[in-house]
């Protein structure tokens, strides 16, 4: 019984080796996988922020990217900064009632009053609202002028990342410096880098987040014109001085050609 058994086990035997072989293998595969994605087990992998964050913060450290020695990668889509003037035909009566839709309709798609005079007032929205608001504001009045412009900023804000990311690197390196400073003359010359280092890297972040409020964050300024007339009540002829402007408009009529 002992000798059938060994014999059926040795009959076997190379379709268990060629079994064995092949599972290897595709472990072997499996784990190079991951080392070429760079994932590693029991992480998770976690996608990468918005290009167009509003949070300053977070964008301007590239999320987290930029300390941690990660590239950049530059957005997919353009980063548009949204401006808008519009100029709108309105009595001095009109200009309190058109201004206090604007800004309840701005507030309403979650923008706010940015600035406000008496003939004028600017407001920012977000920039998905741009172009609804921005109908919405041509629809209260007739409109005397209006200009809109959509300004493509990929460029600098990538430039301006990619520099930040060198700073940070640079950074993490003279910190790695200073721990190994040997002499107070050589901790001095590190700190003194440093320092220059730490002001650039701030006025990096400053940077970003103005860009990030300003593509985040359109703004429309709207004017207030007067409705043209002639004459205003207190100019307003009497009946002989409408006498005196009939001849004027008929002699300009007769030797005044447009």
């Amino acid at each position: 019984m002992v000798k059938g058994g060994i014999s059926q086990f040795s009959r076997f035997l190379p379709f268990l080796l060629f079994f064995a072989l092949g599972v290897t293998a595709c472990n072997t595969g499996k784990h190079a996988l991951r080392e070429s994605s760079g994932e590693s087990f029991g992480a998770s992998h976690s996608p990468s922020p918005p290009p167009q964050a509003a949070d300053g913060t977070t964008a301007a450290t590239g999320g987290a990217q930029g300390e941690s020695g990660g590239e950049y990668r530059p957005p997919a889509s353009p980063l548009l900064i949204y401006n808008s003037s519009i100029s709108l035909e309105a009595t001095d009566d009109d200009i309190k009632k058109i201004s206090g839709q604007v800004i309840d309709k701005a507030k309403g798609f979650g923008g706010y009053l940015s600035q406000r005079s008496s003939n004028s007032l600017t407001v920012r929205v977000p920039a998905k609202e741009f172009y609804p608001l921005n109908d919405f504001i041509k629809s209260l009045a007739a409109v005397k002028y209006e200009n809109a412009t959509a300004q493509d900023v990929t460029m600098q804000y990538t430039d301006l990342k990619i520099r930040l990311d060198v700073q940070m690197k640079m950074l993490v390196r003279y910190q790695d410096l200073l721990k190994k400073a040997n002499s107070v003359k050589d901790a001095v010359e590190v700190e003194r880098e440093l320092s220059r280092i730490t002001e650039r890297v701030e006025q990096l972040k400053g940077q970003i987040r103005y860009y990030d409020s300003q593509i985040g964050f359109s703004t429309i300024v709207v004017n207030f014109q007067a409705p043209y007339t002639a004459f205003s009540k207190e100019t307003k002829p009497g009946p002989l001085g409408w006498v005196f402007y009939g001849l004027y408009v008929g002699v300009k009529w007769l030797f005044v050609w447009d």
